[in-house]
């Protein structure tokens, strides 16, 4: 599975460079070709239990978020699995160990399911069905991502801007998954209403 995370803080200064206005945003979430629903329970779990550390109305908050903008409204389908995101929060006191938690977990948060994963016997068909999966992944990012859409309206720097795009992505006609199938299990889920994970 794909692992997105950042966070990201933001300044407006004055003529005289004192910053007026501050801002931060961020989150992670998780984007796999197949659905493991422990995965996704394991994940969301985490990022429950750091959230309800720092303020217990986070995680419900940043989860729904997420489900809303990580949302192909041209696909009518989620990304991925979702997880938090949050943007324009008020650079306060009480932001910044939340950040921070979120900046230094992302690792901790998927190394497990990485390490279960990553070494899965796969066919070339689910290769391919991987690269499709990829290519939704970059369908989001071209049409609908902000940091992107900003970066590349913005005269922004090409290579680091496309440099979190998938190293290998494929688009096929009307892909329609086999009954019954893995496949069309990970459809049907991320074409449905966000999954409550942590009660799952």
């Amino acid at each position: 599975p794909t692992l997105r995370g950042d966070v990201r803080v933001f300044g407006v200064e004055d003529e005289d460079g004192n910053v007026v206005e501050a801002w931060a945003g961020g989150g992670v979430d998780l984007t796999p070709a197949y659905v493991f629903e422990e995965d996704a329970r394991e994940f969301h779990g985490f990022w429950k239990s750091l959230c309800d550390a720092h303020d217990p109305g986070y995680y419900p908050k940043y989860k729904q978020w997420c489900d809303r903008y990580f949302h192909i409204g041209m696909r009518k389908e989620h990304r991925g699995l979702g997880g938090i995101f949050f943007d324009d929060l008020p650079l306060t006191p009480s932001v910044l160990p939340f950040l921070a938690a979120v900046a230094t977990n992302w690792t901790t948060s998927y190394a497990a399911i990485a390490a279960r994963r990553r070494a899965l016997p796969y066919s070339p068909e689910q290769k391919r069905w991987q690269r499709l999966r990829r290519g939704r992944y970059l369908e989001f990012n071209l049409v609908h991502d902000r940091g992107v859409r900003f970066g590349l309206q913005s005269a922004g720097r090409v290579e680091s801007i496309m440099v979190s795009a998938p190293p290998s992505v494929e688009w096929r006609y009307n892909v329609v998954p086999e009954e019954g199938s893995e496949e069309e299990k990970t459809v049907r889920i991320l074409q449905g209403e966000p999954v409550d994970w942590v009660e799952y």
